[in-house]
Formats: C-alpha cells, sequence, structure tokens
C-alpha cells in the first residue's frame, strides 16, 4: 500500500473547499465480517484450493494445524511469496522469513518488519516480501531485541483486538527516517502484503484463549517509529468494517485511534472505534474519500476520537519481555555482556586481548593510539573480540 504521512503531519493537513466537497458522500453500506466467518467455517478440505494460480489472499482460510509451507508459490503477478507459512523452532531466528503471524496479547504479538539481514529498508521497497517480528520466542519468527518498545497498549473489544505504540523501527530493519507504510491482506491485486501471509489470534473475545482463529480481516502500520496493528473477529456479527483498508495514507492515528504514550505500557478493554472516514456534519452522516495523496498543510474534515477503555492494567516493559522470552535475543544480549566485561577488564588491567595474528597481552598488532593510562588501544584487537563474539553466537544458533 502506499507510504502513509507522519502522523504529527495530519495534525495540519488543509484540503480546499473545492477538493474536500468532492470528497464527502453518503456513507455507503461496509461489508460484514459474518462473510469471512461462514466462508471459514465451510472451508474443511484445504486442499481443495486451486493449484495452478493463486486465489486472492483473503480467500485462503487454514485451521493452524494445516498451515501450508506456502500460500502462494505460484510465479503469477507479484507471485511467488517471498518466505513460507510453516514456522516452528527450527525457523526462528535473526534471517528468519516466516510470514505468519499472531496477536494475542500485550506480551505475545507479532507484527511485519524487514525482511533480509541488512538495515536501511523502507517499507514501500519491501511490502511485498515483509515477515513476522514477535514480542517472545514460540512462533518460529524473528524476534524484537531488547529494549525495541518505549510504549505498548493492547486493546480488546467485541469486535477486535488491537495493539499500539512506539518503538525503534531499525530494531525491524527500517530506515529510521522513513515515513512508513500499511500492511494488510489485500494490495491492489488481492496478493496481500506479504503475499501469502496469514494471520492468527487466540485473543478473540469469541475464543478461548488457547484456540488459534484466522482472521483476514487485519492492518498493521509501521513508521515514524511509531506501530498499531489490528485484527477483526471474524466471529463477530456487524455490517461495519472495523480493519477498513482503504485509508492507508493517513497513518495509525487515524486509523486506530490510541494513546501513544511514551513510557506508558497498558492493557484495557474497550469500546468500539468509530468508524474510519465516517462522521456526522450537519446531522447527516458521510464519508471521506482518500486522494492519491495528501499536501503537508492538508487538513481532514474529522478529528479522531480514542474509544473509552476499562479495566486497564499496567505493566513495566520488564514485565512483558523478559530476557527469558527473547530467545536468540537473549543468547545474543548475553553474548554481547560478556564481551563487554572482557574489554573493560582488560582495559582495567592494562592489557589487551590475544589478536587472532597471535600477538600476546600488551603487543598489538597494529597500534595508533594511546589512552592517558598508557594501555595501548587497538582496532584490531576489538575487531578479534566482536569476530569472536558473532562466531560464537553462530555457534550456539546453530
Amino acid at each position: 500500500m502506499l507510504a502513509y504521512i507522519a502522523t504529527p503531519l495530519l495534525a495540519t493537513l488543509a484540503l480546499s473547499p473545492l477538493v474536500a466537497a468532492d470528497m464527502i458522500t453518503t456513507a455507503p453500506a461496509m461489508p460484514s465480517h459474518v462473510a469471512y466467518a461462514k466462508r471459514q467455517a465451510s472451508t474443511q478440505v484445504v486442499s481443495a484450493y486451486p493449484t495452478t494460480g493463486p486465489l486472492p489472499l483473503s480467500e485462503y482460510f487454514y485451521p493452524l494445524t494445516a498451515v501450508p509451507y506456502q500460500v502462494n508459490p505460484y510465479p503469477v503477478g507479484r507471485g511467488p511469496q517471498s518466505g513460507y507459512n510453516i514456522c516452528n523452532s527450527t525457523t526462528e531466528g535473526p534471517a528468519s522469513n516466516c510470514q505468519t503471524s499472531f496477536v494475542n496479547s500485550i506480551e505475545d504479538f507479532c507484527f511485519w518488519g524487514a525482511p533480509g539481514t541488512t538495515g536501511g529498508q523502507e517499507v514501500a521497497d519491501i511490502e511485498a516480501a515483509v515477515v513476522s517480528y514477535c514480542s517472545r520466542s514460540g512462533h518460529g519468527s524473528r524476534i524484537f531485541p531488547e529494549g525495541t518498545f518505549s510504549a505498548v497498549q493492547f486493546l480488546k473489544t467485541p469486535a477486535y483486538i488491537q495493539v499500539t505504540g512506539l518503538f525503534n523501527q531499525t530494531a525491524i530493519g527500517l530506515d529510521p527516517t522513513d515515513g512508513g507504510g500499511e500492511l494488510d491482506p489485500h494490495g491492489a491485486d488481492g496478493l496481500g502484503n506479504a503475499i501469502g501471509s496469514l494471520m492468527y489470534s487466540n485473543g478473540f473475545e469469541s475464543g478461548n484463549n488457547s484456540t488459534y482463529i484466522q482472521t483476514q480481516s487485519w492492518n498493521n502500520f509501521i513508521g515514524s517509529n511509531q506501530f498499531c496493528m489490528k485484527l477483526c473477529d471474524p466471529n463477530y456479527n456487524t455490517p461495519l468494517n472495523y480493519c477498513e483498508n482503504k485509508y492507508d495514507i493517513i497513518g495509525c492515528n487515524y486509523n486506530m485511534p490510541a494513546a501513544y504514550e511514551p513510557g506508558a505500557f497498558l492493557s484495557c478493554d474497550s469500546d468500539l472505534q468509530e468508524i474510519v472516514g465516517t462522521y456526522v456534519s450537519g446531522g447527516q452522516t458521510l464519508t471521506w474519500s482518500q486522494p492519491a495523496s495528501l499536501p503537508a498543510n492538508s487538513v481532514l474534515p474529522w478529528t479522531p476520537v480514542i474509544p473509552a477503555s476499562s479495566n486497564c492494567v499496567t505493566y513495566q516493559s520488564s514485565q512483558l519481555f523478559p530476557a527469558s522470552n527473547l530467545g536468540y535475543q537473549a543468547t545474543a544480549l548475553a553474548l554481547g555482556a560478556a564481551a563487554t566485561t572482557t574489554a573493560a577488564t582488560s582495559a582495567a588491567t592494562g592489557t589487551a586481548a590475544v589478536s587472532r595474528t597471535g600477538a600476546s597481552s600488551g603487543a598489538a598488532a597494529t597500534s595508533t593510539t594511546k589512552s592517558t593510562s598508557g594501555a595501548v588501544s587497538t582496532s584490531s584487537s576489538m575487531s578479534a573480540l566482536l569476530v569472536s563474539v558473532v562466531f560464537g553466537l553462530v555457534a550456539i544458533l546453530n
């Protein structure tokens, strides 16, 4: 989907009267989520799907125990998908290409991030190939490193569950300045972003907190160090669409109004939000039609309202994301701490680590500077230390 405008900018969006008038129409009827539930219930034999080409991603339903290796292995259009859907302990790691994702609770959720192993990527370039990043091990995905989140709010309603917050987007391989974009199970060609991606939850109000339910009505915004993810319950009977996918350039604050308060980690029950883009003016219910782009000085014809919440529980980040739940990230964290301790000890005693060229303590392979205490500082000895840490991590992971 299109990259969206950073949310602080949206507070000052101004549409000309002529353009604004063209965008306002009578609100149309929205599709029912009951259709998703009926289709899911009727899909008993997953092998009945065509095998010569892809259906729209929203047509595929699988029990979690019957997920195929790839939902879309077909070289048609933007396909095949770049990752895979069977994800387990053998796929979990920093290079995982898992494209099956989960949102269960404030401490157990995933959203999409950059594939590959290099940083500095932009959502607009990778939306078809994004992979799952999760807050804890156990999903066969990549795992957010410690300290990724500076705020998280989980909201549970009868119609949907939602997780929002603030984070360091370099932790999922994005360029730190990327304004981001929207990901959903549709896309212009119906193949989804990511192509072949699947979404599950055991946290829907209609569920039992243990059985995973698939939904094909969800959306995810990431960018400007802000994220929001909403999954609509396919068993909730409503003609309204709380997971609307068409407002992809107006970001989290409009699509998923929430606190986004630095330092706040909250899990709450919530009232239903107002339908995105629908508002009342002059006694009429109107809907806003999104243009192809919005100038930086535009103002939308409505102000998003944060729905009332109740039964909120406040957490500390360390309670939600302890190192014991971070899998390979905890191993990397421990190795990094050990390397720091070793380096500090060497500096305190005035000795240098043995280099890979055989240089012993006190003698460096190359020397360019000295500290005020007379201890030699070398780039080669530190490089050796870093190499040993990296190779040690690889050995552990393998």
